[in-house]
């Protein structure tokens, strides 16, 4: 259960794989901010580093896309809103122009006048 250690046992070291001495070089580089890479990690990072690039030029685009999109959008709201109360205000003077008291005020000056009593129909029998 519990042990004492003596000393021999806490200075023996275990074997240290390569991979764990070069994670732990990592780790410390990290730690102490150093960054440097040679060139020959630089030449095995270009194709990610180039993938990176592609992929926020494209998210790049594709924000810009979506706020043009969105600017033509309102605009054409805009723009039909527009319309519509123009159609509106365009109908409802038809509207008032097609009674029949506006139509026999602007045909007065010509001389027509309207009908007092309604229009008889006229048939004719071709049977003599």
């Amino acid at each position: 259960m519990n042990k004492i250690i003596t000393e021999e046992e806490s200075t023996e070291k275990k074997p240290v794989d390569k991979e764990t001495r070069k994670l732990t070089e990592t780790v410390k580089r990290f730690a102490d901010f150093d960054f440097s890479i040679n060139p020959d990690q630089a030449r095995r990072q270009l194709p990610f580093l180039i993938y990176l690039c592609v992929l926020v030029m494209l998210f790049i685009y594709n924000s810009h896309r979506s706020e043009k999109i969105i600017r033509d959008t309102d605009k054409l709201t805009r723009e039909v809103k527009d319309l519509r109360s123009e159609y509106i205000s365009e109908l409802s003077e038809l509207m008032s122009e097609s009674k029949q008291s506006a139509v026999a005020k602007k045909l007065q000056p010509f001389g027509i006048k309207e009908l007092k009593n309604p229009p008889s129909k006229i048939t004719y029998r071709a049977d003599k």
